[in-house]
């Protein structure tokens, strides 16, 4: 029997029985049985030359019904993905709210860059807030801080992989690289540059979950993912950015998310998602827009809950920057103020409570309590 790669491993005790939905269901509005004896005439029942079909006892008839009726529940109640927050500031960890939530999931992107000269200045507060507090931080790879277009050799990567060790060893959960086929990526074009980064991260990273090189749900996405199955090493946990299926509202069976889920073997990990507040012309921060990107936020968790493949949902950002730049999707206004959002958020994470049979968490005021400034100060 093959043993089981680092990157495979279960996260909860529901794992451990879990059927493979992927096998036995097609989603089509919902999951129905894959009847394959339908298809195939020679493996139907034969009858002999008096009409005499075969039978079966009925107990055993019952049975195999309730089986059928069964599974399908079961795969969906097994489909408790964990909910998590994607943010590189420290207003995170200073805001009483997040802490109300009890989100134990973090993401953290680290330039290659900084941590292959050992400058991890920007990250050890936020890093060594994390840890204080118990949470599960997702550290991903991401291009170098000034440049789109350098990429480190596969000595360097190494060497960047080795340092993040060293800085952090209390770290499990790592990501090959931040949306590898996005233009800005130097990545885009490299699928199977990415594939080399992520197998050298699996050969350092012994005992770790790693997630390979997220992509975006954008055109070209199935391409660079078939060119980078093939130079990667048994990929088995991908993150996803299905901020296109969101925030356009896409219909299960056209989305970015199920092509993915089509495409590849494995788990996969929302590891960005959410609503967009404000960017380029489309999204302008109105009133209107934060409850547009309520609704989006609303949609992911509706995505997510479609597959039981899906495991994460890491929702970007919690707080829009003081001083607007080109993004905003926080869950929480640059002054502190709880958008529509956030309660979108807190009714999912009470589903999960009242699964697991949890006090469901209040409702959050709408400003932080507690000695904060007017706006949040940043990392």
């Amino acid at each position: 029997m093959v043993p089981r790669l680092h990157d495979e491993r279960t996260e909860s005790s529901d794992d451990t029985a879990r059927i493979n939905v992927h096998q036995y269901f097609v989603p089509a509005g919902g999951f129905g049985v894959r009847r394959e004896t339908d298809r195939n005439p020679r493996r139907r029942w034969r009858h002999d030359a008096r009409g005499a079909g075969m039978r079966l006892p009925i107990g055993l008839l019952i049975a195999l019904a309730c089986a059928l009726c069964v599974i399908p529940a079961a795969a969906a109640s097994a489909n408790g993905f964990k909910v998590g927050i994607s943010e590189r500031n420290l207003s995170v960890w200073q805001d009483p709210r997040f802490e109300q939530l009890g989100v134990r999931q973090t993401r953290l992107l680290v330039s290659y860059d900084q941590a292959l000269i050992g400058d991890f200045a920007a990250y050890d507060e936020w890093m060594a807030a994390a840890r204080a507090r118990g949470v599960d931080v997702l550290v991903v790879i991401n291009r170098a801080s000034d440049s789109y277009t350098s990429l480190p050799t596969s000595y360097e990567y190494r060497e960047v992989v080795r340092a993040i060790r060293a800085r952090w060893p209390w770290v499990t959960t790592m990501g090959a690289w931040n949306e590898a086929n996005h233009p800005e990526q130097p990545t885009a074009h490299r699928p199977e540059r990415a594939a080399r980064y992520y197998n050298i991260m699996r050969q350092e990273c012994l005992g770790c979950r790693i997630v390979t090189p997220d992509v975006l749900d954008s055109k070209g996405m199935s391409r660079w993912v078939r060119r980078f199955m093939r130079h990667a090493q048994h990929p088995r946990l991908w993150g996803l950015h299905n901020y296109g299926d969101v925030n356009r509202p896409s219909r299960w069976g056209n989305s970015g998310t199920r092509k993915l889920l089509r495409i590849v073997r494995g788990r996969v990990w929302l590891t960005e998602t959410g609503g967009i507040v404000r960017f380029a012309d489309r999204y302008r921060g109105t009133p209107g827009d934060e409850v547009r990107a309520a609704r989006a936020v609303a949609w992911a968790f509706r995505f997510a809950r479609r597959s039981a493949r899906i495991r994460r949902v890491y929702l970007y950002e919690w707080s829009a920057d003081p001083v607007f730049e080109a993004w905003d999707s926080g869950l929480v206004a640059a002054d502190g103020r709880a958008r529509p959002g956030l309660a979108v958020l807190r009714r999912q994470l009470n589903r999960h409570r009242r699964r697991a049979a949890l006090q469901p968490v209040p409702p959050l005021p709408a400003y932080p309590q507690g000695a904060l400034p007017a706006a949040l100060s940043r990392g």
